[in-house]
Order: C-alpha cells, then sequence, then structure tokens
C-alpha cells in the first residue's frame, strides 16, 4: 500500500496534529479495511440519485471530495515520532485497520462496490484523504462534535454515532464484561453488560438533552436543544462523555443484579413482566434512566440511589420483585392509545419515576415511584 503525503498542519486551538495525503482508491479501501462501516449504526448505506451520478463519475475518473479519518486513539502515540519524517510517516500511516472514517463513508459504499463489480479505475485516480491524529479525549469531542456540526449541517444523532464510533473500544476496555454490539450484523443482547451499540449511542444522547424524547415532533424544541449541547466547551463535553462512562458503569452493575432477579420473562394471566435481559435492555427503560439522571442537579443525590438500588437487588431473591415491574407493567398497559402517544406516555412515566428516584436519594422505592410518575 502507497500513502503519498501532500503537507501537515496543526490546529492551534486543540493543537491536534493533521496530516493531508493522496492514495489510490483500492489503497485506500484496503487502509480502512472491509469492516469500514462496522461503528456506523444508523448511517447506513443510503440510496439518492446523486449517488448513482457519482458512481458513473468515479468510473469516469472523478476526483471526489477530501474524504476525512481519524486514526484510532490507541495508535497515535507511535505515528507521532515520524511526523518530521516523510518516508516513516507515510509508513506509519499505511497500515490497515487503524482509522474511522469520520466523513466519507457515502464514498467509501460507492468505491467499495465498485471496486467487488471489479471496476478499473482510471491509471492514476487518486483520492484525498485528512488524518486526524489525536489521542485527547477533550479535543476528539470538540473536533467531531462542534467543528463537525459547525462545517456542514449533520444531525446530533449523526455526531453521536461518530464520537461512539471511535471510543466503543476504550469504553469495553475499561467497564468490566461491558460489551457493545450492532443489531444489524446479528448481535442480540443475550447477557447483562452487553447492549446494542445505538441503543448506548441513544442513551447518551438522552443524558446529554436530560430528556428520554431524543426524537423530538417540535422541530423548534430539538433546534434549541442541540444548540445548548453545542455551545458547550470541550471540557465541558469531556466531562459529560465520562460522567456517561461511569453510570453506564453502574448501570452495567445494576443490570448483573437485574438479571439474576428476574432471570426470564413471565406471564401472570394477561400481565406480562419482562425478564432483566429484556427490560433493562430496552430503549425506553435506557433513554429513561440516564435522562433522569441528567435532570437531577445533585449527582450525590444519583449516586446515593444507585448505591442502595443495587444494595436492594442484591438482598433479593429470585422470584421477588423488588423493582415493582409488576406495578410498572400494570401502568403501562393501562396507557389509553386513544388519548395518549404510548410510547411518549410510557418513556415518560419512566423517566418521571427515575427522577423521583434519585432526588430522593433512592429512600423512596421504586414501586411507589411508578405509581407517583402517574400522578
Amino acid at each position: 500500500m502507497k500513502i503519498e503525503i501532500l503537507g501537515t498542519a496543526k490546529d492551534i486551538r486543540t493543537n491536534t496534529n493533521v496530516v493531508y495525503a493522496k492514495v489510490s482508491i483500492l489503497d485506500y479501501l484496503e487502509l480502512v479495511g472491509e469492516n469500514f462501516d462496522e461503528f456506523s449504526i444508523q448511517r447506513r448505506k443510503e440510496k439518492h440519485k446523486a449517488y448513482d451520478r457519482l458512481r458513473r463519475d468515479v468510473v469516469n475518473g472523478a476526483l471526489l471530495p477530501s474524504i476525512t479519518l481519524a486514526v484510532k486513539p490507541e495508535f497515535v502515540q507511535g505515528i507521532l515520532p515520524s511526523l518530521e519524517n516523510k518516508d516513516e510517516l507515510e509508513f506509519a500511516l499505511a497500515r490497515p485497520n487503524q482509522v474511522s472514517i469520520l466523513d466519507g463513508l457515502q464514498r467509501t459504499y460507492i468505491l467499495s462496490e465498485l471496486a467487488n463489480d471489479g471496476v478499473k479505475f482510471q491509471s492514476g485516480q487518486t483520492l484525498l484523504v485528512e488524518f486526524w491524529l489525536e489521542y485527547r479525549l477533550q479535543n476528539l469531542i470538540y473536533r467531531i462534535i462542534v467543528l463537525n456540526a459547525g462545517q456542514k449541517p449533520m444531525s446530533m444523532r449523526h455526531q453521536i454515532d461518530v464520537l461512539f464510533s471511535v471510543f466503543k473500544q476504550q469504553f469495553e476496555s475499561e467497564i468490566d464484561r461491558l460489551e457493545l454490539f450492532l443489531e444489524r450484523t446479528g448481535g442480540r443482547r443475550v447477557r447483562p453488560r452487553k447492549y446494542a451499540l445505538d441503543k448506548v449511542v441513544a442513551a447518551y444522547q438522552s443524558y446529554l438533552a436530560k430528556s428520554p424524547e431524543v426524537k423530538r415532533e417540535n422541530i423548534v424544541a430539538q433546534q434549541l436543544q442541540e444548540e445548548e449541547i453545542f455551545a458547550s466547551s470541550e471540557e465541558e463535553l469531556s466531562e459529560k462523555l465520562m460522567s456517561f462512562k461511569k453510570y453506564l458503569a453502574l448501570y452495567a452493575s445494576i443490570d448483573d443484579e437485574i438479571c439474576r432477579v428476574y432471570p426470564s420473562n413471565i406471564e401472570d394471566g394477561e400481565l406480562y413482566i419482562p425478564g432483566g435481559i429484556e427490560w433493562f435492555g430496552s430503549e425506553n427503560v435506557m433513554n429513561s434512566f440516564f435522562a433522569a439522571i441528567a435532570k437531577v442537579d445533585k449527582q450525590e443525590r444519583v449516586d446515593k440511589a444507585i448505591s442502595s438500588l443495587i444494595i436492594n437487588l442484591k438482598e433479593s431473591k429470585l422470584g421477588e420483585d423488588p423493582l415493582g415491574l409488576a406495578i410498572q407493567r400494570k401502568i403501562e398497559r393501562g396507557i389509553n392509545p386513544r388519548k395518549s402517544n404510548v410510547g411518549v406516555e410510557a418513556r415518560r412515566n419512566l423517566f418521571n419515576a427515575f427522577r423521583e428516584f434519585f432526588r430522593d436519594n433512592g429512600e423512596t422505592s421504586l414501586k411507589d415511584c411508578w405509581l407517583a410518575a402517574t400522578d
């Protein structure tokens, strides 16, 4: 594989090193690897008439807009010493599977499909590639969420998808037995501490927004919510991600006990009570739980409540109902679909109950919180 370095630059604001390079299409595809889309979550291959035109243009030798790649944090320190030596830098950047695609996924899909179809690209046809060499958490968050959003109209969800594509492996290595899987590749939640990555992304978005409703029908409210997040400094964004990781680790600890006490689904007449695998891994519960944490001003209250919940679960035996899920399910079943959006109302009840539980240091049982949430 051959990469030609065109130049380097430095973002003075974050002290981030950037490398500009030129590479052939086939070498680029080797660089990003066959699983270049493994972190794309919601950014699946899109269908658009413009992409049909783009395919034809590529076949005819068109030069595409530059593609932005981030060297994965664990590889950055090994590359930085080569910045002053062009030959060494070209060699260091040419290793496959050490980058994530930050901007250019759809173009990469097109190039990959053309190569798989046996298309012979034009002699001398190249791609322009920009490498971000950044391993510091706060700077990567700033570049991905703040700067990227300022360059083009990209949704908050897309920004967070990109963020987690970079830090998925770090989360898994720092939280014991955590596994983040992709549902579209056949992954399933079959044990505690195993979550669909897109659900964790949605939970983080709920945490930032302090609301379980990450897809608002009120577009103005959604825009104001996102503008507030984008206005955060890199230190604030970094602290929020680290705080979310802390509570994700605690969520995993709760998950261990919930799946022990509620090992399977229960059908009691017309009442269906999901087991821990289903209930605690659901998007409604995860979004509501993390949004409620963020909504409580004093985090020491949240910490006390979670500690109390874990102790209560540890003292509970299989077959008991310490969470009051029977009550929670009866309340959920009582939502009138003619008067309310069932999904929105269910999330509202979950959010209000968790918020009440956290605000009260966990001293009010969740059983009572479910009931209070409906008042």
